[in-house]
């Protein structure tokens, strides 16, 4: 079993996987408009057809999947998920968080607790939450 994590914004999916590119590594190869998987038969909103579909990008071994969900259909942003990137790696935990934090919020800052020599919570520019545990 493998799990897995989506996100899905109204038009950001290209930026927010540009960004987690530069902050991760890794390349998106797989993305996909609706343009591209609309039957051409059927015709198919100008706004619409260069939006993401759905496209993936593999972050420390997990695939995260982004999609743009069209204006018609309902998405709050934010506090439905939070992305854990748990590590041994303080130098590139403390590369990442501070990445992620450009733009973003900080909602814990990177400190020592009673589980963990550090870790921090951030939502990032695009109002995804992630939490950092060095392990």
């Amino acid at each position: 079993m493998a799990l897995n994590v989506y996100l899905t914004f109204r038009t950001q999916s290209r930026d927010a996987i540009a960004f987690y590119e530069e902050v991760f590594g890794g390349k998106c190869t797989d993305l996909m408009t609706y343009g591209e998987v609309h039957p051409e038969n059927e015709p198919i909103d100008d706004e619409l057809k260069d939006l993401v579909m759905n496209a993936s990008l593999v972050i420390d071994g997990v695939k995260v999947m982004f999609s743009d969900i069209p204006k018609s259909m309902p998405l709050t942003f934010g506090d439905n998920i939070t992305l854990v990137i748990d590590t041994a790696d303080e130098i590139q935990l403390t590369k990442q968080f501070n990445q992620l934090s450009e733009g973003g919020t900080v909602i814990m800052p990177l400190a020592k607790t009673f589980w963990s020599e550090k870790y921090g919570q951030v939502t990032d520019r695009f109002g995804t939450g992630w939490q950092f545990n060095l392990s």
